[in-house]
C-alpha cells in the first residue's frame, strides 16, 4: 500500500525516544513527564488493517490489550493513547479526526464500500475499490473497451461504448441496423469470420474461445473460459470474491479480499510467512503475536514490558549503547538512520521502513514495501518501465519490451483497438470508432467485404454471399446481373434476350408470357387458349393460322415496282412511313394477294424494288402441305450484298396459298418483305 509512510517514521523515531531515555533498571522518562517502568501500564500498538502492514506507536501512558482473535485492539472505555509530553491523543487513523496526513477520516465508518477508506483517504473513482454512487471500479482498469467505464459505471449493451463480450455498441434500441440489441453484428454467428468481427466459431458457448457476439474470450466479459476460475464482469474487483484476472479470491494472491464476504486484512503474496508483515493466513503480523515482524526486534507474545522484549516488541536494552543479544549494533539512538545502525538497533537494510541513500534506497516504506505498490521490494520508486505493475496506476508494464507497437504501450497502458497506436494482431490504427473510413473499428482496413459502405460502394453486407441483395462486388443485387437473387428472381442469365430460358425480368420463360423461347416453342400468344393460331402448349395450330391471315395487297411491295426510292416504306413496329403500309403487327401471319403478289418473293429483287431501299426475299425452297409449319431465312439485298441483312420467319402451306409469319424486318431502316406472282 502506498499510505501510512508518515506513521511508520512516526514510529521509529517514537520507538527510539523511549529506548534512548532508558536506564540501567529499564525505566524509560521525558523531560516533565512521570516515569513508565514495565510494572505498571503497558505501551500501546496500532493496528491497521489497509493494505497488510501493523504500525506501532510510541510506549506511552495508556494501556492496550490483547484481543480475543489473537491480534491487538483498543479496550473499549479505557484511555487513548497519548503523547508522553502533552498528555494529548496521538494522531491515529480511524479516530474521526482529519489529522496531518490524513484526507478524511470518518471514525467506525472507515472501511470498504464507504467516503472514506481505512487508510483514511477519499474512495474515488479509478482507486480500484466500489465506493458510495459506482457501479464498478477496476482502477487502472477502467475505460474503453474493459467492464468497467471510466466514470465507474458498468459497461453494458446499450451504452454506445463496445465492452468485453460486445461485437458492437451503437447505443440504441434499433434491431434493424448493423449491431443488433444484444450488441452483436448482424451478421455473427454464421461461421465466418467478417472483418467486423474478431472470431466467428458459429455456435452458442460463450464458455470456449469465441463467445456468440463474435469477440474473442476475454476477462471481465461475464463468461467463465478457459483459464479462468470466475468472471463477474464490471464487479470483478481485487478485493472481492472474482479478482480483475478472473481469478477466485485466495489467501497469497497478492490482493485483500476484504469485500463480498472476504476477510482478509493483508496480502503480499509470495511475501507472506511468518516473520513477515503479512501472516501466511492474511492477517497483520503484530506485536505480541508471538512472531517477530520486519520492524520488530523481538516478539515473544504478550505486550508486557520488562521481560527483555517490550510492550512495542523491540528488545529493551536498544539506545543503551551496549550490544545486547538480538542486537546488531547501538548507537544510542541518535536519529540518524543511514550511520550504519537505526534507532532499532539493526543494520540498515531495505524494508526496515528508513531511506538510506548509502544503500542506494529511492524509498523505503518498511512492511509497505510492495512490487505492486509505490514503493517496489528493492526500495525503488516504481515507474513505468521497471517491469513491475504498479496497481491502480499501470495497466501492464513489460519493462523494456514496452513499446507503442508491442502488447504494453511505452505509457504503461495496454495496447487495444481504437488508441492510434497499431498494436499486436492490428493492421491499421486510425483512433476512432469511425466505420466509414480507411480503417474500421476493430482495427482492420476498410474494403469491400468489411460490412461497412465505403466510397465505391453501392452496398456492404459483410458476407461472401451472391443470391443475397448485395454482391460480392459490394454492388446492389438486379436483374441482369447474372446473379438470381433468392426471393427475389427465379433466374438470371446475364443477358437482355427474350427467346433464351430465362426472360429480361429474370422470370423462367414459359408457355404463354408471350415470348418465343427458341427451340422449345413455336409460338406464344401470351395465353394457353387453343384454337387461336397458338395452342396452349404454345405450338403452331396450322388450320388457324391459314384462316384469316392478314392482307398484304399494296402494289408498291411486288417486285415488280421499283421507282428508284422515291416512294420508301419500312415493315418496323413503330417506324414513321410516309405513306399507307399494309405490315401493321409484327409475328402476325401474313397472306399475299392483290396487287402486291401470291406469295414471298424467293428470289433476290433489285435494289430499291418493293417501294424500300433494301428488298427482302426468302430463302430456300416453299414447304408441302405435309410439312406444315417450317423455318426459313429472310434476306435484305442492299449495296451488292445479297443477304446484308438477314432475319427468320414462318411459313406454311395452306393447300391454295401460303401464309407467313412476318417479324419486325432485321434493321431499322427502309427494309421491307416483296411479294412475287
Amino acid at each position: 500500500m502506498r499510505h501510512g509512510g508518515w506513521k511508520l517514521g512516526a514510529v521509529a523515531l517514537a520507538t527510539a525516544w523511549v529506548v534512548t531515555g532508558c536506564g540501567d533498571d529499564g525505566v524509560g522518562t521525558a523531560s516533565g513527564s512521570t516515569s513508565v517502568g514495565p510494572t505498571t501500564e503497558q505501551a500501546t500498538t496500532e493496528v491497521a488493517t489497509t493494505s497488510g502492514t501493523p504500525t506501532t506507536g510510541p510506549a506511552t501512558s495508556s494501556t492496550t490489550e490483547q484481543g480475543t482473535d489473537g491480534t491487538l485492539g483498543m479496550t473499549t472505555g479505557e484511555p487513548t493513547t497519548t503523547d508522553g509530553t502533552t498528555g494529548a491523543p496521538l494522531p491515529v487513523c480511524g479516530d474521526g479526526n482529519v489529522d496531518p496526513g490524513e484526507t478524511c477520516d470518518d471514525g467506525a465508518n472507515n472501511g470498504p464500500g464507504n467516503a472514506c477508506k481505512l487508510d483514511c483517504t477519499p474512495n474515488t473513482c479509478g482507486d480500484g475499490e466500489v465506493g458510495p454512487g459506482e457501479g464498478c471500479d477496476n482502477g487502472i482498469d477502467n475505460g474503453p473497451g474493459n467492464a468497467c467505464t471510466a466514470d465507474c459505471k458498468p459497461n453494458v449493451c446499450g451504452d454506445g461504448m463496445v465492452g468485453p463480450g460486445e461485437g458492437c455498441d451503437d447505443g440504441n434500441q434499433s434491431d434493424d441496423d448493423e449491431c443488433t440489441n444484444e450488441c452483436k453484428m448482424a451478421g455473427c454467428g454464421d461461421g465466418i469470420v467478417a472483418a467486423t468481427e474478431q472470431c466467428d466459431d458459429g455456435n452458442d458457448d460463450n464458455t470456449d474461445a469465441c463467445t456468440i457476439n463474435c469477440t474473442d474470450a476475454a476477462c471481465g466479459d461475464e463468461f467463465v473460459q478457459a483459464g479462468e476460475d470466475c468472471d463477474a464482469g464490471a464487479a470483478n474487483s481485487d478485493n472481492g470474491v472474482c479478482t480483475a484476472q478472473c481469478k477466485a479470491a485466495v489467501c497469497g494472491d497478492s490482493f485483500v479480499w476484504n469485500t463480498e464476504g472476504g476477510l482478509e486484512v493483508c496480502d503480499e503474496g509470495m511475501n507472506n510467512g511468518t516473520g513477515k508483515a503479512c501472516k501466511a493466513d492474511c492477517t497483520l503480523n503484530v506485536c505480541g503475536d508471538g512472531d517477530a515482524g520486519p520492524e520488530e526486534g523481538c516478539d515473544d507474545g504478550n505486550v508486557v514490558a520488562g521481560d527483555g522484549c517490550s510492550a512495542v516488541c523491540q528488545p529493551e536494552g536498544c539506545g543503551n549503547g551496549i550490544v545486547d543479544p538480538g542486537e546488531a549494533c547501538d548507537d544510542k539512538a541518535n536519529g540518524n538512520q543511514d550511520d550504519g545502525c537505526t534507532d532499532l538497533c539493526a543494520l540498515p537494510k531495505c524494508g526496515d521502513g528508513f531511506a538510506q541513500m548509502s544503500l542506494a534506497e529511492q524509498c523505503d516504506l518498511g512492511v509497505n514495501n510492495s512490487d505492486t505498490g509505490q514503493c517496489t521490494q528493492q526500495c525503488k520508486n516504481a515507474t513505468c518501465g521497471d517491469g513491475l505493475v504498479w496497481a491502480n496506476m499501470e495497466q501492464c508494464d513489460d519493462g523494456a519490451n514496452n513499446g507503442n507497437n508491442k502488447a504494453c504501450k511505452a505509457n504503461c497502458t495496454k495496447n487495444v483497438c481504437g488508441d492510434g497506436f497499431i498494436g499486436p494482431g492490428e493492421t491499421c490504427d486510425d483512433g476512432n470508432q469511425n466505420n466509414n473510413d480507411a480503417c474500421t473499428n476493430v482495427c482492420k482496413p476498410a474494403s469491400c467485404g468489411d460490412g461497412f459502405v465505403g466510397p465505391g460502394e453501392e452496398c456492404d453486407d459483410g458476407n461472401q454471399v451472391q443470391t443475397d441483395a448485395c454482391l460480392i462486388s459490394c454492388k446492389t443485387a438486379k436483374c441482369g446481373d447474372a446473379q438470381v437473387q433468392a426471393g427475389v428472381e427465379q433466374c438470371d442469365d446475364g443477358n437482355v434476350i427474350q427467346t433464351d430460358a430465362c426472360l429480361n425480368t429474370c422470370k423462367t420463360a414459359k408457355c404463354g408470357d408471350g415470348q418465343v423461347q427458341a427451340g422449345v416453342e413455336q409460338c406464344d400468344d401470351g395465353n394457353l387458349v387453343n384454337n387461336d393460331g397458338c395452342s396452349m402448349t404454345c405450338q403452331l395450330e396450322v388450320n388457324m393460322v391459314c384462316n384469316n391471315p392478314l392482307q398484304l395487297t399494296l402494289a408498291n411491295r411486288n417486285v415488280n415496282f421499283n421507282d428508284n426510292g422515291a416512294t420508301l416504306r419500312c415493315d418496323y413496329t413503330g417506324w414513321n412511313n410516309p405513306g399507307p403500309n399494309d405490315w401493321t403487327v409484327a409475328n402476325a401471319w401474313y397472306r399475299f394477294t392483290g396487287a402486291a403478289g401470291t406469295r414471298l418473293a424467293n428470289t433476290a429483287p433489285p435494289e430499291y424494288s418493293c417501294g424500300t431501299h433494301a428488298p427482302g426475299y426468302m430463302q430456300g425452297n416453299y414447304p408441302t402441305v405435309q410439312e406444315g409449319i417450317v423455318t426459313r431465312t429472310v434476306c435484305y439485298r442492299w449495296v451488292g450484298n445479297l443477304c446484308n441483312w438477314s432475319n427468320q420467319i414462318k411459313v406454311v402451306n395452306c393447300g391454295n396459298y401460303y401464309v407467313f409469319q412476318l417479324p419486325d424486318v432485321a434493321a431499322q431502316c427502309w427494309l421491307r418483305y416483296c411479294g412475287a406472282n
